[in-house]
């Protein structure tokens, strides 16, 4: 990939349960920002006690997807007001998610600094497991 810009990124995920309790993660992380074709991708690492997982957030004018791989092996695909079959790679074997993408706004004031922002039902093997709200922010690193 071509022109990559060092950013810092700032992610946060509300999980609302099915039976309405909410969880809320939030992850720090240092990455790169790069525009190709016109389409914007964000690269980051998470560390995790399974081990490093890497993570790609392919965003486009109305969809988006977000591939991760290492210790976690998951690609969820989103598309403004639709379901889009989804899959995550457990010890178990491939399973099948859909995720029903709600709400995607992606914002960049300027390239390389942006909000990222989906609201997205998960279902996984046909059940509901949550409606996660996923915000992304990231800037320019500073040199």
């Amino acid at each position: 990939m071509d022109n990559a810009t060092p950013v810092s990124i700032h992610l946060t995920t509300v999980i609302t349960q099915p039976d309405g309790s909410k969880e809320e993660l939030s992850l720090q992380s240092e990455g790169e920002w790069i525009e190709k074709n016109n389409i914007h991708y964000l690269k980051y690492e998470e560390h995790q006690e399974a081990g490093t997982v890497r993570t790609i957030v392919k965003m486009e004018e109305d969809s988006a997807v977000i591939l991760r791989s290492g210790a976690i092996k998951m690609r969820l695909a989103f598309r403004r007001g639709d379901k889009m079959m989804s899959s995550y790679e457990s010890e178990h074997g491939t399973l099948s998610l859909i995720t029903d993408t709600k709400s995607y706004d992606h914002t960049t004031p300027d390239p390389e600094n942006g909000r990222f922002q989906i609201t997205y039902g998960l279902e996984m093997q046909g059940s509901s497991v949550g409606t996660y709200n996923m915000t992304i922010d990231y800037k320019e690193a500073v040199k």
